[in-house]
């Protein structure tokens, strides 16, 4: 299935032409992000491993979501400058094609998006004291599956059993990490100018999570299920759940259920940790259907197809300019579907106006609530010294798959990057970042706490 997709992206993707830019927006930067530190995760991601160094092969999510979208940036940005015809259609093609064999081949290596999306399932285990492995280090090209491995079944059980909400987060914080990316890249298309061919990895993570969603809603991962079954003989090297969607529907729709009810592991050691059809309800079933149809709207943005921005006209002394993305994310309650609307003022000889505004519908079984974010990008300060980004969020979200009632929360965040020696239109080469925040309890992409916590990040952004 997967290598059908592949072919299919492919296929498509080489016909694709891409809207040219009317604005000369001077310079054009191309940005590597380097996380140095993520407080409060990394605290927890030391007591898991026992040590400060150690805690970095548990990166968390913002650090691996940073370290995956450098590799797709840096590798298309490095491709697109190799001169491989003197004729400019050739050029173009094999640049193209370039581009689009690396990103299908890098798919069962470090760093890429199936890196990312283990190290998603991960960062949920760690904050929990739970220490696993990710099978993608073993470089295994052409493997079907992908394992989270080495957690015991006690371990597993201690999820389920005391920290129920995470344990759901746990089984879609793949797909979340896989959908983050795609807005990553696609705001830094946007923002900055880059003129980066990104299409091909917006797609296959946008179809891999698709895909995944309807072999587990109709009964197609059974087969796989079945088979790592037969291949993980030890507890160690079985993974920690198998079909991950198939697990997320049945712990949503079994909220109070023991671990252990799951039974024998056939082997006769351990519990059987993999959910097939056969142990979700009817309701649950369907509700992976209309899960997976609902995860096509993850196609549905102009930047998926190479349309980086959209004249909206002359207004504030500039040209104004913007775009949208529809957003689905699987969540410890349902799910999250949202509106992002992109905004960019260009002015001469002055810093872009970035903003953002996210209008959010948190849904569980069969209620609804709202949720509002927006956003600054880059403001200009002190002359050019000082940029500012800043991020505003609003919810009113369930506590859990069944109930009527909503908790209000939010989040704020504020990022600090210090253009050092620089001023007006020129970035620096390296700009060093603190981000400060504080989130409520309640669930937010790409944060792995679903409690109240802190926030505290530092790092470089590299311009290339």
């Amino acid at each position: 299935m997967k290598r059908l997709i592949f072919a299919l992206v492919i296929v498509a993707c080489t016909e694709i032409s891409r809207a040219q830019d009317s604005v000369p927006f001077t310079p054009q930067y191309t940005y590597l992000d380097i996380p140095l530190a993520e407080w409060s995760y990394q605290s927890a991601a030391i007591g898991t491993t026992g040590g400060f160094f150690a805690s970095y092969m548990n990166p968390g999510m913002g650090f691996s979501l940073a370290l995956s979208t450098d590799l797709y940036t840096l590798a298309h940005w490095g491709l697109q400058r190799i001169q491989f015809s003197s004729d400019p259609w050739k050029q173009q093609r094999r640049s193209l094609l370039a581009i689009y064999g690396f990103d299908l081949i890098t798919s069962w290596l470090p760093l890429s998006n199936s890196w990312l999306h283990e190290e998603y399932h991960r960062a949920v285990m760690t904050l929990r004291g739970v220490n696993s492995f990710n099978e993608v280090l073993l470089c295994r090209i052409g493997s079907s599956t992908i394992s989270v491995s080495h957690e015991t079944d006690e371990e597993m059980a201690m999820l389920c059993d005391q920290y129920h909400p995470d344990f759901i987060r746990l089984m879609a914080a793949g797909l979340e990490g896989q959908t983050l990316q795609n807005m990553r890249m696609q705001r830094d298309e946007f923002f900055y100018h880059q003129g980066l061919r990104h299409e091909v990895i917006l797609l296959v993570n946008a179809l891999n999570n698709t895909t995944y969603l309807a072999m587990c809603g109709w009964g197609y991962g059974d087969k796989e299920a079945r088979e790592m079954t037969a291949h993980e003989p030890t507890i160690a090297e079985r993974d920690f759940t198998g079909m991950d969607l198939m697990a997320w529907a049945h712990g949503l729709f079994n909220p109070d259920e023991p671990y252990a009810n799951r039974g024998l592991h056939p082997s006769g050691t351990g519990i059987d940790r993999y959910i097939t059809t056969d142990d979700l309800s009817p309701e649950a079933i369907r509700y992976l259907r209309r899960q997976t149809w609902v995860d096509l709207i993850n196609c549905i943005s102009p930047l998926m197809v190479g349309i980086p921005r959209i004249n909206l006209g002359s207004h504030w002394g500039g040209e104004l300019y913007g775009n949208f993305a529809l957003r689905h994310y699987l969540t410890s309650f349902g799910d999250d579907n949202n509106l992002e609307l992109l905004l960019q003022l260009l002015r001469p000889e002055r810093q872009p106006l970035n903003g953002y505004l996210v209008v959010h519908n948190y849904n569980n079984y069969r209620h609804s609530f709202a949720g509002l974010e927006m956003g600054i990008v880059d403001l200009s300060l002190w002359r050019g010294h000082l940029l500012l980004s800043t991020n505003l969020h609003g919810w009113l979200q369930p506590t859990d798959f069944y109930t009527s009632q909503a908790q209000a929360g939010g989040s704020v965040t504020l990022r600090m990057a210090a253009n050092l020696g620089q001023a007006n239109t020129t970035i620096a080469p390296c700009v060093p970042y603190l981000e400060v925040g504080y989130k409520s309890p309640g669930w937010m992409a790409g944060n792995v706490y679903l409690d109240a916590t802190p926030m505290f990040n530092a790092g470089l952004r590299w311009r290339l």
